[in-house]
């Protein structure tokens, strides 16, 4: 503590701007009386040299505005997981996932031999993980594709490619995770497997030892990949996990030749494949009128009660401080923490719908453009963004985000919470908005009055 009092006396005279940046720093470190004490207690045991005034204040009704709006599309192109489903929620309405891929050859020059016919050709996709009912019926399509696809481009949720009619596989499907499946070499894990046309396996055994089966290039030129989707569902239903970097991911070719024994070949799906997610939430006609008014007619008032955070290109909530800088019209400050505590809402059915384990807060420079906030760089542990059981909440720490924005330093004009993952999962929140009257979104300050 006479450290810090001879740093002030020392310093007194240097520019303003520079104290306050060097009393953050020294506060920061020097109170740790936050973890021990009521806010009214903090820093009562400070005394403050003449002329100079410490005083430690602590507010959670700093103006805050919340809302929620559409993402338009998101980068899935070769994702960790895809996924493959459809579902509908009563709040966010009916969500369809879908998955373009290529395959591949396994073997060069391949050749099926004298009179090879085939017996069946099955695409299998390997599971990993669900979100919803893992008993609901759905309804799963299979396209070739009528457009090449490059490994090289970018591919967005929104993003469709040109398709033969008519579908390969058009059939009812349970997406089930627990039952092993017996194969010719012994049983396999669970995984989807989809019988294809007889006949799109001949085409293919039709050009055995020819060009098209000589290599991936020439391959790709014959079967440019598929497209994979589910129906939509007006109630229930649910999201598989697909992991298509997988031995299960592949389309198997059974075929025999004139000694009668059924042999197999293998396509693969593997990390020189281009592949990528797509997804649908038909305009979210179907979800609930608060949720639509205030996302599809951008009533953005409605999100002072709730709003809403969805992956799969879906939602993201948008929060700001549009009053902060009044907090120093009198004096500069020195914030010494400042966390951003959001609830969810009891709205939100999480038992039913489960919502993520982590979400993200990310700054908005005056382009829209998604910046990193200065706190994420102090770790997770530090930065928050997890689940909070207990409290039924999400806290993130943005105390260098806040102190930036008060020194005008900051370039963010906003901030979003964005579901963390949000290509690969599709657990959704509802959160409390800002003017909710129980646990409402608010901004946690404890900060100190510098008086020069």
């Amino acid at each position: 503590m006479n450290f810090m009092m001879n740093y002030l006396n020392l310093n007194l005279q240097l520019n303003y701007k520079t104290v306050i940046n060097g009393l953050l720093i020294i506060l920061l470190s020097a109170v740790v009386l936050l973890g021990c004490k009521k806010p009214e207690d903090i820093g009562q045991d400070i005394v403050a040299l003449d002329g100079t005034h410490l005083n430690v204040n602590f507010t959670d009704t700093v103006s805050i505005r919340t809302y929620s709006l559409i993402v338009d599309s998101i980068p899935t192109k070769s994702v960790d997981r895809q996924m493959l489903g459809a579902f509908f929620d009563p709040i966010f309405g009916s969500t369809s996932a879908g998955i373009y891929t290529q395959i591949r050859l396994a073997n060069n020059d391949l050749d099926f031999g004298t009179n090879a016919v085939c017996d069946s050709i099955v695409f299998g996709l390997n599971y990993d993980g669900f979100y919803g009912d893992t008993a609901a019926i759905q309804h799963i399509k299979i396209f070739e594709l009528d457009e090449d696809m490059y490994d090289d481009s970018a591919y967005y949720s929104n993003k469709t490619l040109a398709i033969k009619q008519p579908a390969l596989y058009d059939e009812d499907v349970v997406f089930n995770l627990t039952d092993s499946i017996q194969l010719a070499g012994g049983k396999a894990r669970p995984h989807l497997r989809m019988n294809l046309p007889i006949s799109f396996g001949d085409d293919i055994i039709s050009k055995s030892g020819q060009i098209e089966l000589s290599n991936n290039e020439e391959f790709l030129k014959f079967i440019k990949g598929f497209y994979l989707i589910a129906d939509e569902k007006t109630q229930g239903g649910g999201m598989a996990y697909i992991d298509l970097i997988s031995s299960y991911s592949r389309i198997t070719l059974y075929y025999h030749n004139d000694d009668g024994d059924t042999t197999y070949e293998y396509f693969l799906i593997n990390s020189n494949c281009a592949l990528f997610s797509q997804f649908n939430h038909f305009d979210y006609y179907n979800s609930s009128p608060d949720f639509y008014n205030q996302v599809v007619l951008k009533d953005t008032n409605l999100g002072s009660q709730q709003c809403y955070a969805q992956p799969m290109s879906g939602i993201r909530t948008y929060v700001n401080f549009p009053y902060i800088q009044e907090l120093k019209k009198d004096n500069q400050l020195a914030i010494q923490k400042a966390e951003l505590i959001v609830n969810v809402s009891s709205l939100s059915d999480t038992a039913d719908y489960p919502i993520p384990l982590h979400i993200s807060l990310v700054g908005i420079n005056k382009d829209g453009v998604n910046i990193l906030l200065t706190d994420y760089n102090e770790g997770p542990i530090y930065f928050g963004g997890s689940y909070i059981e207990s409290t039924n909440q999400y806290v993130f720490n943005i105390t260098h985000t806040v102190q930036e924005m008060l020194l005008g330093t900051s370039i963010i004009t906003g901030m979003r919470l964005i579901v963390s993952g949000e290509a690969v999962i599709a657990n959704r929140a509802v959160f409390n908005g800002n003017k909710t009257s129980v646990d409402r979104t608010r901004l946690r300050l404890y900060y100190t009055d510098v008086i020069p």
